[in-house]
This record gives C-alpha cells, structure tokens and sequence, in this order.
C-alpha cells in the first residue's frame, strides 16, 4: 500500500478498526496507523512512537482477552489520542521488571514514551450494566 502525504495536514481525523482476536492484528494495526499518520503528514518520529505503542495495547488485547480488538486513532487540537478496545474487564498496572524478565514491559513503555495514558472499564455490574470490557489509551503530541 502506498499512502501520498497531503500537503496541508487537516487539524482533524479519526479513524477505527475492529480487529480479529488473533496474532495478525498487532500488525496490522501497526500498518493501518502507519498509513494513516503518513497520509495526514505526521512527523516520523511521533509516527514510530504511536506505531510501538499502539502495537503493545493491541498485543495486550489480544492476550488477555476472547473477543476483538477494536483500535480508534484521532487528531484533534495537535495531539494523538490512540485508544485500544477489548471484553477483558481487568484493568492493567504497568508491572515493575528487570532486564532478566521476558515479558511485562508494554505499559510501562507505554508509561515512559506517551505524554499521558490511562484506562477505564466500560459498563459495571455495580451500575446494573454488563461488563463489556476495557479501554487503554495513550496521548502523544503531533
């Protein structure tokens, strides 16, 4: 796929994915985002940056849930907000590890590199709702 940079970036765009709950989805949320932000103009650097974080949510996603993946992607006032959908309702903490450990590090280099990040659960049982899962987003600055 070839995306062509527009040559006035618009201050505004959104897009979303539902993904298949399986590997191939980190993938290709990686290259839908890449096409998106290459196509709106956004600098390389802030590119890559959203492509590695965006990957960790989506892989996160897909491990700890049976369901799809959903990914949405806005600019809005100079900042990216990029959100990760899935029906685990279980909130994540970035874990503490050491150089010895294989696996745990996504949030906190979600953590390190966003300029901010968060999550929250979507319906409660306490409200009478269904669970229906969690969001995880993070904000860079474009």
């Amino acid at each position: 796929m070839t995306v062509t940079p527009l040559t006035q970036s618009p201050d505004q765009w959104s897009f979303g994915l539902q993904l298949t709950n399986n590997h191939r989805a980190p993938g290709i949320a990686r290259r839908t985002l890449h096409a998106a932000m290459g196509t709106y103009g956004v600098e390389h650097d802030v590119t890559h940056t959203a492509l590695l974080l965006a990957s960790e949510l989506v892989t996160n996603g897909v491990k700890h849930s049976d369901g799809p993946v959903y990914i949405r992607a806005s600019v809005r006032r100079k900042e990216l907000r990029v959100s990760v959908w899935d029906n685990d309702s279980e909130l994540p903490d970035p874990l503490t590890v050491t150089t010895d450990d294989c696996f745990g590090r996504g949030l906190f280099i979600v953590e390190q590199l966003a300029r901010n990040w968060g999550r929250y659960a979507l319906g409660s049982s306490a409200w009478g709702g269904d669970d229906h899962g969690k969001v995880v987003w993070f904000v860079l600055d474009v």
